[in-house]
Formats: structure tokens, sequence, C-alpha cells
């Protein structure tokens, strides 16, 4: 766990308030190794390659190391992303619960949290989707990390403490066997260490992340410390 990177930072091409330019000098001026810029897409998305570009233009200009990432949200239980066709040049896919990936499709949080207090459907149930959606979409040739892992959670009433212990180590074991990555999120003050322990133990590797979507919250880290702290110490 580096903390001297951001892995996980939001330019204009997508959501976020600053320039990817306005993102790397941000990094510099912190004295950063590493930034992850990572932007959001969907399947009709069509800046990949002109992003792609940006950022080889970047690195041609730091010493900052670059990561050109894109963040796509789980769809459902196959692990589907939510991508577009073209994305030669990126390295990473960033996987995201911004919806909850039943069978059926992506489902708004809101559908899902009435369904369970109807009894519709079982929060072991929804659990087990994500877990199972989010060890799917990791077996691609693409690098990929977990992003903001449980995040969705409190969306639906439930909390990272409702993860099933088998269930994490299984998830982290198909993150081992695939090579891929987690983060800590800053943003979304998750996972907790409780929830990583199984990562860590499967050797993940673990990234830091703010989540920034603004240059002045980039590398600032609270949450990410003391989960990084916990960790080490056991």
């Amino acid at each position: 766990m580096n903390e001297r990177a951001d892995m996980h930072v939001h330019s204009t091409f997508s959501d976020g308030k600053d320039r990817l330019e306005d993102n790397v000098a941000e990094a510099e001026a912190l004295g950063l190794t590493a930034l992850g810029c990572v932007d959001h897409v969907r399947a009709n998305t069509a800046w990949v390659p002109d992003y792609v570009e940006a950022v080889r233009r970047a690195r041609g200009a730091t010493k900052v190391e670059l990561r050109c990432g894109i963040e796509a949200k789980l769809l459902d239980t196959s692990g589907a992303l939510d991508l577009p066709e073209g994305i030669d040049g990126v390295d990473a896919i960033y996987a995201a619960d911004h919806q909850v990936p039943l069978a059926e499709g992506p489902t708004h949080p809101r559908e899902v949290r009435e369904r369970i207090a109807a009894g519709e459907l079982s929060a072991a149930d929804v659990i087990e989707a994500i877990l199972q959606a989010t060890a799917r979409a990791l077996d691609r040739p693409q690098h990929v990390v977990i992003a903001h892992f449980g995040s969705i959670l409190p969306k639906i009433g439930l909390t990272e403490a409702d993860l099933p212990a088998d269930g994490l180590d299984r998830l982290a074991a198909e993150a081992a066997r695939t090579g891929q990555e987690i983060e800590i999120s800053e943003r979304w003050r998750c996972p907790s260490a409780a929830t990583l322990r199984p990562f860590l133990r499967h050797g993940v590797p673990i990234a830091l992340s703010t989540d920034s979507h603004r240059r002045e919250t980039i590398g600032r880290y609270t949450h990410c410390l003391a989960v990084s702290r916990e960790l080490r110490a056991g």
C-alpha cells in the first residue's frame, strides 16, 4: 500500500471538475509517485481513444507514474461490465457497484431496498449476487481493480458486517487467482480492514485511492491511512 500514490482520480473526461493535466500537476505538487487517472465509461462512450492519448501525452511531461484507467459499473451476476468496445491502451478497468448487479441486470439500490423490505429478496441473496458479479468480473484479460467495494451496501440498508466470511474469502481467492487488485476508497470510506483481511491473506494488492472529483482532494487520506494502519497491526 503506497501512501504516496492516489490510484483513483477523475477528470473532465467524465465527471471530474479538473482537467487531467491539472490533476497531474496537483500530484506533482504533493510529491506523489503514482496517480491513477480514472474516468467513468458506459457502453456508448466514444472518447476512450482521446483519453488514452491524453494520458500518453501527460506521461511524457511528468515523473509521476500514470495509470490509464476507466471505471465501469457491474451489470449482472455474469460479471458483465458497462464497457465500450474500444478500450485499447487502457491499463486498468475499475469494476464498481454503482447499482446492484442482480441476475436480471443492474438494479437501483432504492428498488432493491424496497424489495428486501417486502420480502421479495433476501439480504443474503443480494449480497451473494454482489459477490458473484464482482468475482466473475475479475476473470478477463485486462487488469481489474475492485473499486470502492461495499459502497452500495448502505444504500440498500446493509453494512460490511453483513458480508459473509466465506464469501469474502472466495472473492479474495478469485482476485488472487486472476492477479487483480482492490482499492481502499477515501471518498466512500470502504472497505474496512475486516473486509480487506482476506485479500491481504491471499496476497491481493491493495491500492489507496481518494476517488477525487476535484484536485483539492487528491492524495489527502484519513480513512485510507486508518485502514492501512489497522491492517499492518494485524
